[in-house]
């Protein structure tokens, strides 16, 4: 475990002070179970710190945190070994900060409580281009909720490999920006993976969700979003990810709902909207 590393990686990463003197204090006090949960890790199995985690939330956040830390160091090698250039593995790094911020944000916790997500950026699923990440990824139709008649329609079947586009928070949805990284996209795997095959992108997220355009201005930035992609299709499911996007929380009764803060016209829209009764969810998009 090189610590030089790790600390030029926090700053560079933009790790704020106090997520990072947790980091090294556990980096510190714990080497020896880090490097013995390092000895599990994979993509679907990181026993020691989601025990951790389980066990006590901050704790097992700081632990989180310093581990992801230590993997990611370790992922520098592997990137190496790629040629893949260092400003991607920076960038796909970031997302530690994002989440270590929304961690403090959400749950007043230091650390990370999203390891299962970040473990796609430690071992290499998911990348960074510019404003979007893309991970390596296969449709299942069923498990995304995409209805039955929708699948008919759909241009990329279940079952197929594509690339899977999320959205950092981090910064303004600019739509010429996320055009530019989907075209990076295209270059980077083509370079650095000739051999996945894929079908196209996709994209599950509430900025999809066909619903936006009912309550959202016409020229704004999601909705520019979504222009981007081929088809998007509503899930069946409805789910409450606007409300921990605007306003960093998971549900609210009409009560609560109520005094949320309007701080943007984005909130004062999506506020009047919930309020008179609409509902929000996710859509599902496809480019080919």
């Amino acid at each position: 475990m090189d610590l030089d590393f790790i600390k030029d990686l926090c700053e560079k990463i933009n790790l704020s002070p106090e997520a990072q003197n947790t980091a090294f204090r556990v980096l510190s006090a714990e080497k020896q179970e880090i490097c013995r949960a390092q000895s599990y890790a994979d993509l679907t199995h990181l026993e020691i710190p989601y025990r951790r985690l389980r066990e006590n939330r901050a704790d097992g956040a700081a632990f989180c945190l310093s581990f992801a830390l230590s993997e990611a160091e370790r992922a520098f090698a592997q990137y190496q070994k790629l040629n893949i250039p260092e400003d991607i593995y920076y960038d796909t790094m970031r997302d530690i900060s994002i989440w270590a911020d929304t961690c403090k944000k959400e749950e007043n916790v230091v650390g990370l409580c999203e390891l299962s997500w970040i473990r796609h950026a430690l071992y290499l699923n998911l990348f960074r281009i510019g404003r979007l990440q893309y991970q390596f990824f296969k449709t299942n139709h069923t498990v995304s909720g995409i209805p039955l008649k929708s699948r008919r329609q759909v241009p990329i079947k279940s079952g197929q490999p594509v690339l899977n586009i999320h959205i950092p928070e981090d910064g303004r949805l600019d739509y010429s920006a996320c055009r530019e990284s989907l075209e990076a996209a295209r270059v980077f795997f083509a370079t650095y993976f000739p051999q996945y095959t894929y079908k196209g992108f996709v994209c599950d997220s509430w900025l999809l969700d066909t619903r936006n355009a009912l309550f959202m201005r016409e020229n704004s930035n999601i909705l520019q979003f979504s222009t981007l992609f081929d088809c998007v299709v509503q899930t069946k499911r409805n789910n409450h990810e606007l409300l921990r996007r605007l306003w960093g929380i998971h549900k609210a009764s009409r009560e609560e709902l109520a005094t949320l803060p309007e701080n943007t016209d984005l909130q004062k829209r999506a506020k009047q909207y919930l309020l008179s009764g609409g509902k929000t969810g996710n859509g599902y998009g496809f480019i080919i």
